[in-house]
């Protein structure tokens, strides 16, 4: 059975590094939120990835199978990324966990905008 990994509609943008950088919510408590108000602080948090997890990042917009994308970064990464199935099933469940990716068994089974963060 294929399953297809797509990502979710969150911000995100791609560094000069060439490496992608996704913005998430804190989620504060009400008191939390407005402590941060009054402190001027920001209720979000800036996570640049690693080259690897960029990489399988951009490949993850529901158009290509785990297993097309096993291949791809197999090529891509050879032995940096071995052993490549368990690395890349664990980030992909890592992004899923995280509520960053979504799975489906259709390819191209979704209706949210999953391109970068216009800026």
């Amino acid at each position: 059975m294929d399953i297809f990994p797509v990502r979710c509609q969150v911000e995100w943008t791609t560094l000069e590094s060439g490496c992608i950088e996704v913005t998430l919510d804190k989620n504060l408590t009400k008191i939390e939120a407005k402590v941060a108000r009054i402190l001027g602080t920001p209720t979000f948090v800036r996570r640049p990835m690693d080259r690897m997890n960029s990489a399988l990042w951009v490949l993850m917009d529901g158009t290509r199978n785990v297993r097309s994308i096993i291949e791809e970064m197999d090529a891509q990464f050879n032995e940096a990324i071995s052993p490549v199935e368990e690395r890349v099933s664990n980030s992909i469940a890592q992004f899923v966990e995280l509520g960053l990716v979504s799975l489906t068994r259709t390819k191209n089974d979704f209706d949210w905008d999953i391109g970068p963060s216009v800026v």
